[in-house]
C-alpha cells in the first residue's frame, strides 16, 4: 500500500497538470466605445495557436497554463499583450491606433506592416471610402490622401474622375496612375461598388512603384476588395435613398437685366445697334416677369444605393459574396446612371502546402445623358422668351410654331436657339451608353516549406460598351426641318495578365529577409466600330441604320503587350534598420525596335529612430521613422503603332473621274523609346504624445526626361508633327499628413485627419536646340505644364483715360491689357510679344481635412477640401455666356462697365473690344464642404434584443457649400455647357446593418 501512494500522488499531479493545460479562456473584445470588434486575432504568444473573435466580438480558446500570454491584434487598433495568470474570462477594450502602425499595407506582389514601409505610400480604408457614399470609388480619394489630386470630369450622372499623383510628367499622353484591383492591373475603378472595397493603397514614389515598372510611372493605386474571414456567416446591408437637386448655379440675367444690358446700357454707352425684341418679349420685360430656362429643364432626382453581402469562413476556407444596385438621377430631365454589381471571392487551403482562390467582379451599367444641346440652349436662351406657344402674343411676328404645346422659338425673333424643352424631350434627342465590365483573378499557391511561396496568378478584364445617339428633326442639329440622324459606336477591350511569383521569407536572429521574384506577361486588345447615318425616315433611334444614308463607317484594332521580369529584396535588422531593393526589366511592344526593353531599379532605406534608446527616453515621442528612397521608372504610354508609318485614304481626280488612293498619314520615329523618371523621396513618420498626434512628412524631387511628345515640325516636310522623345519636366513638392486624437473622454471623442500637398511643376527643356518656348503647344521653359499664355488683364479703360486708350486704338469701357515692354503698341509678333504666362491649370496646393466626432451612440463627420492657385480660361466667359449685351444670347450677370457704372471688372455692352480673352482667365481656387454626415448606432442592449450585431442610421448632405471667386461653372473643372450637367447637392438617409 505504501508503494502505491507515490504513484497516486503522481497521477493526481498529472491530472492537475492536464486540467491546467486545458484551461478555457473566453471573453469579449470591444473598442473604447464598448462596441464589439469582430475579426480580432488572439495569438498565444510563442505558439501558432489562437482564435479570432466572432461577429459579436467574443472568443474562446485553450491555454497551457498561467504563464500563457495572449496577443490581441486588429487593423486600426494598438496590439496588446495580456498575461493569463489565474483568469478564465479576459475582456479587453482595444485602443485606437491613430498612426495605424499595425496595419498591413499592400505594396505590390506582397504586403508589409505599415511600420516596415520604406516608400511613400498613402492609404484610404473602408470606413473612409464609404463614409461619403461616393457614386464612383475614385471620389473617396479626394481630400483623403496627400499628393493625390482627384478632379471630377463633369457634373453628369455616372461621370468619372481624373486622378493625378504628384503632378504632371507626360505632355501628350496620360498622367493617370495604374489601377490594380485584386491583382487585376488596369482595372476599371468606375465599375466597382465602393461598398466592396476594403482599402486603397496609393504608391507614390519611384521606389514603391518600381515593382510595376513602366506601368507604375504615374503612381499606382492598389485596391483590395473585401474578403471573408474565419467565423460564422455575417450578412451586411448598406443602403440609402435620397434626392439630388441643382445647387451652386451660375447667376444669369433675368429678363429685365438682359433687356437693360442689350438695349438701355448699350444706348447709354453710345451704341444703338441691337437685335429687335418681339411684343411677347417686351410684354414679359414690362410686366416684371422672366423665364429661367435652367429651371425649366432641371429636376430634383432620386438617388439610391443598396448593397448586400455575406462573408464568413472556416479554418480552411473563407468566402465573401456581394451584390449592389445604384440609381443616380441627373439634375437635368431624362438623365440617369444605373449600375448593377456582383462580386465573389473564395480563398481555400486545400492542403498544408496548397492554397487556391479567386475574385470576380461583374458590373452592368446604363448611362442616359439626354441632349448635349439642351443645357447649352437653356443657358443661351433669352429670359425674355416664353415656354408655351399659347403665351405668344403674335406667333406670326417671329414665324413661331407649336410642338406638343411648346413654342419652338419661344416667341423670340431669332432662330439660333431652339426651345430647350423641345431639345431635351427623349422623342427628339437621346444619348445612351450601355457597358458590361468583368475583371477577375484566380491564383494557385504552393508552399513547399515554411517561408517559401510559389504563386501563379491569372487576371483578366473585359469591358464592352455601346454608345448610341439619336438626333431627331426637332433639334438644333436638324434645324426642325431635316430628317433625323444617329450614331452608333462599340468598344471591346480585353486584357489578361499572368504573374508567376516566388517569395521567400526568413528570419535569422536579428536579420529578416523577404525576397520576391516575378515574371509577368500582359496583353491587351482594343476593337472599335464607329458608324453614323443620316436621313432616317422615322424615329428609330440607332436600331435601324439600314433605313438611312450611311455617312461614316470606321473600324479599328489596337493591340499591345508587355513582358516583365522583376526582383525585390526587403531586409530588416533588429526591426530598426530597413532596406528595400527593387529592379524590373520591361519590354513594351509599342516602342521601336532596339528600344523596347529597359531596366528600372530603385532602393529605399528606413531607420526606426523611435526604437532607439535615446528616442525612447523622450516621453513626448511615441514613434519616429526616417525614410530615403531613390528610384527610376519608365513610361511607354505612347499610342501603339506610333513608330510605324501608317496609310490614310485620300481622294484623287483623274481627268474628272474621282478615285481613292492611299498616302502616308504620319512620320514615324524609328528610335522612339521610353519616357524616364528619376525620383528622390525623403520621408519622416511621426508619433507624439502616446500617438495622440501622428503623421508623415514627404519631400520629393522627380525629373522626367525623353518625354514622348508630338513635336511640331515644318509643314514643308508634308507632316505637321512627329511623335518622338524630347525635353524634360520636373516635379518637386512637399506632402504632410496629420492624424490627431483631439479629445477622448468616456462619452465624447474627436478625431481629425489633415493632409496637405504642394507640387511645383516645371518644364526644364524643350528639345536639344535650346528652344525656350513653343507657344503653339503651350510649352515654356521655366513654367509648368498646362500654362496659360495671353495678354495680362489690367482692368477696364475709364472715361478719364480716354486719351491714353486712344493711343492703343481703344475706348473707355473696353479691356485694358498690360503693355509689357512699354513701347505703346500691343503686339504678339516674334521678338516683340506683350503676352506672358498668366498661370497654370495645375493648383499650387491642395488640402483635405476630415473631422469625426462621437458622443455616446451618436456620430458626426465632415470633410473640407480645397484646391488653391489653379487658373482656367473660363469656358463660360470664353463662350456666349460672356457676351454681355450682345442681345442674341443670355449671359452671366456680371458687373459690367457703363458710363454710369465705371466698373473695373468687365467690359461694357456694345463697346468695341479687341482684347476680350484676357478677362476670361480667372483664379479657380475653391473651398468645398464635401459632405456632412450625422448618425446614430443602436446600443448593445437594443442590438441583443433584435438579434443584430450592428444597426446604424444616418442622414447626409453632399456638396452643401462651395466658396470660390469664379464666374460660372464649378471651378473644380472647366467644362463647357455642351458637355456638362448641373452642379448639385445631395440629401440622403441611410442605414448600415449587420447580423
Amino acid at each position: 500500500m505504501k508503494k502505491r501512494k507515490p504513484i497516486m500522488i503522481l497521477l493526481l499531479l498529472g491530472m492537475f497538470t492536464m486540467s491546467y493545460a486545458q484551461t478555457k479562456i473566453s471573453g469579449l473584445v470591444t473598442d473604447d466605445s464598448n462596441f464589439p470588434i469582430p475579426g480580432v486575432n488572439i495569438l498565444i504568444k510563442g505558439t501558432t495557436g489562437g482564435a479570432v473573435t466572432d461577429i459579436d466580438g467574443r472568443y474562446t480558446l485553450q491555454v497551457s497554463g498561467p504563464d500563457a500570454v495572449l496577443v490581441f491584434s486588429s487593423i486600426g487598433f494598438l496590439t496588446q499583450e495580456i498575461s493569463v495568470g489565474n483568469q478564465t474570462v479576459i475582456n479587453l477594450a482595444l485602443e485606437f491606433d491613430v498612426t495605424g502602425m499595425e496595419e498591413v499595407v499592400v505594396i505590390g506582389y506582397g504586403e508589409v506592416e505599415k511600420k516596415d514601409v520604406t516608400g511613400a505610400i498613402g492609404s484610404v480604408e473602408s470606413d473612409d471610402i464609404v463614409r461619403a457614399n461616393p457614386v464612383q470609388a475614385a471620389k473617396a480619394i479626394q481630400g483623403q490622401a496627400a499628393g493625390v489630386i482627384v478632379t471630377k470630369q463633369n457634373s453628369r450622372p455616372g461621370a468619372g474622375y481624373n486622378i493625378n499623383i504628384r503632378g504632371l510628367s507626360s505632355i501628350d499622353y496620360s498622367n493617370e496612375p495604374l489601377i490594380v484591383i485584386d491583382g487585376v492591373m488596369g482595372g476599371d475603378i468606375n465599375a466597382l461598388n465602393p461598398a466592396d472595397i476594403q482599402s486603397m493603397d496609393i504608391l507614390k514614389d519611384a521606389s514603391s512603384t518600381a515593382i510595376y515598372g513602366s506601368r507604375g510611372a504615374n503612381g499606382v493605386i492598389i485596391i483590395s476588395t473585401k474578403r471573408g474571414t474565419k467565423g460564422k456567416p455575417v450578412v451586411t446591408y448598406d443602403g440609402y435613398v435620397g434626392v439630388k437637386t441643382p445647387a451652386h448655379l451660375p447667376d444669369l440675367m433675368n429678363a429685365q437685366e438682359f433687356y437693360q444690358a442689350s438695349v438701355t446700357d448699350r444706348q447709354l454707352n453710345g451704341y444703338t445697334q441691337s437685335l429687335p425684341f418681339t411684343s411677347t418679349e417686351l410684354d414679359l420685360v414690362n410686366s416684371g416677369n422672366s423665364t429661367n430656362w435652367i429651371d425649366q429643364i432641371s429636376q430634383t432626382a432620386l438617388q439610391t444605393n443598396h448593397s448586400l453581402s455575406v462573408g464568413g469562413g472556416s479554418d480552411n476556407t473563407n468566402y465573401h459574396f456581394s451584390g449592389g444596385y445604384l440609381n443616380e438621377g441627373g439634375a437635368l430631365q431624362n438623365t440617369k446612371f444605373q449600375r448593377y454589381n456582383i462580386k465573389g471571392s473564395l480563398d481555400s487551403k486545400l492542403t498544408k502546402f496548397l492554397n487556391v482562390g479567386f475574385t470576380a467582379n461583374y458590373s452592368v451599367s446604363k448611362t442616359e445623358l439626354g441632349s448635349n444641346e439642351a443645357l447649352r440652349s437653356a443657358y443661351r436662351a433669352r429670359p425674355t422668351g416664353v415656354a408655351l406657344y399659347d403665351d405668344i402674343l403674335n406667333p406670326d411676328e417671329n414665324q413661331d410654331f407649336s410642338w406638343n404645346g411648346y413654342a419652338a422659338w419661344m416667341g423670340i425673333n431669332d432662330k439660333q436657339v431652339l426651345s430647350p424643352l423641345i431639345e431635351i424631350d427623349p422623342e427628339n434627342f437621346q444619348d445612351e451608353t450601355r457597358s458590361n465590365s468583368f475583371f477577375g483573378n484566380a491564383y494557385l499557391e504552393i508552399i513547399p516549406f515554411e517561408g517559401l511561396s510559389i504563386r501563379s496568378s491569372f487576371s483578366a478584364g473585359i469591358n464592352n460598351s455601346r454608345w448610341g445617339q439619336f438626333r431627331g428633326t426637332m433639334t438644333k442639329d436638324r434645324a426642325t426641318t431635316r430628317l433625323p440622324r444617329a450614331f452608333y459606336q462599340t468598344d471591346d477591350i480585353s486584357n489578361f495578365t499572368l504573374d508567376n511569383i516566388i517569395t521567400y521569407k526568413k528570419q535569422l536572429g536579428d536579420h529578416n529577409f523577404t525576397v520576391t521574384g516575378v515574371q509577368s506577361t500582359f496583353q491587351e486588345r482594343f476593337e472599335e466600330l464607329d458608324s453614323s447615318v443620316d436621313e432616317i425616315p422615322y424615329n428609330s433611334l440607332w436600331y435601324a441604320f439600314g433605313t438611312g444614308r450611311p455617312t461614316q463607317l470606321d473600324t479599328r484594332l489596337t493591340e499591345r503587350s508587355l513582358l516583365s521580369y522583376m526582383g525585390r529584396v526587403i531586409y530588416g535588422f533588429q526591426d530598426k534598420y530597413l532596406l528595400t531593393l527593387t529592379g524590373r526589366w520591361d519590354g513594351a511592344s509599342q516602342l521601336s525596335e532596339g528600344n523596347k526593353w529597359d531596366f528600372f531599379p530603385s532602393a529605399a532605406v528606413a531607420w526606426r529612430l523611435g526604437d532607439e534608446e535615446f528616442i525612447k527616453n523622450v516621453s513626448a515621442i511615441s514613434d519616429l521613422k526616417l525614410r530615403v528612397s531613390y528610384g527610376y521608372v519608365g513610361n511607354s504610354a505612347v499610342t501603339p503603332y506610333s513608330t510605324q508609318a501608317r496609310l490614310v485614304k485620300t481622294p484623287y481626280d483623274f481627268d474628272g473621274s474621282p478615285a481613292f488612293g492611299f498616302a502616308p498619314e504620319n512620320l514615324a520615329d524609328k528610335s522612339l523609346s521610353w519616357e524616364k523618371s528619376k525620383e528622390l523621396n525623403i520621408g519622416l513618420n511621426m508619433g507624439f504624445l502616446n500617438n495622440r498626434i501622428g503623421g508623415a512628412l514627404e519631400l520629393y524631387f522627380r525629373n522626367t526626361v525623353d518625354l514622348i511628345y508630338n513635336e511640331q515640325i515644318p509643314t514643308s516636310s508634308g507632316f505637321s508633327s512627329v511623335t518622338t522623345n524630347i525635353g524634360e519636366v520636373s516635379n518637386k513638392g512637399v506632402e504632410l499628413t496629420l492624424n490627431t486624437v483631439n479629445v477622448v473622454t468616456q462619452k465624447f471623442k474627436w478625431f481629425t485627419n489633415i493632409n496637405f500637398a504642394r507640387n511645383v511643376n516645371e518644364v526644364v527643356s524643350i528639345g536639344s536646340d535650346g528652344i525656350q518656348a513653343d507657344i503653339a503647344t503651350g510649352l515654356f521653359v521655366g513654367q509648368p505644364l498646362q500654362a496659360l499664355y495671353d495678354y495680362e488683364f489690367a482692368g477696364i479703360w475709364q472715361l478719364s483715360e480716354e486719351a491714353q486708350a486712344a493711343e492703343y486704338s481703344q475706348v473707355p469701357g473696353s479691356v485694358k491689357v498690360v503693355d509689357q515692354n512699354g513701347d505703346g503698341v500691343i503686339s504678339s509678333n516674334d521678338g516683340i510679344d506683350d503676352r506672358r504666362v498668366l498661370g497654370s491649370q495645375q493648383p499650387d496646393w491642395t488640402m483635405g481635412m476630415t473631422n469625426k466626432f462621437t458622443y455616446g451612440n451618436f456620430d458626426l463627420s465632415f470633410l473640407i477640401y480645397t484646391s488653391q492657385g489653379a487658373m482656367f480660361r473660363n469656358s463660360m466667359l470664353s463662350g456666349t455666356m460672356g457676351e454681355v449685351g450682345s442681345g442674341r444670347y443670355n449671359a452671366l450677370n456680371l458687373n459690367y462697365w457703363t458710363v454710369d457704372n465705371p466698373s473695373n471688372e468687365y467690359y461694357g455692352p456694345g463697346v468695341p473690344n479687341p482684347y476680350r480673352t484676357p478677362i476670361q482667365y480667372q483664379d479657380a481656387s475653391f473651398v468645398r464642404i464635401s459632405d456632412i454626415t450625422f448618425g446614430f448606432t443602436l446600443p448593445r442592449t437594443a442590438l441583443d434584443k433584435i438579434g443584430f450585431s450592428k444597426f446604424r442610421m444616418y442622414a447626409q448632405v453632399s456638396n452643401p457649400f462651395v466658396f470660390y471667386d469664379f464666374d460660372g461653372m464649378d471651378p473644380e473643372f472647366n467644362s463647357s455647357t455642351y458637355n456638362d450637367g448641373l452642379p448639385t447637392a445631395t440629401y440622403l438617409f441611410g442605414v448600415n446593418v449587420s447580423f
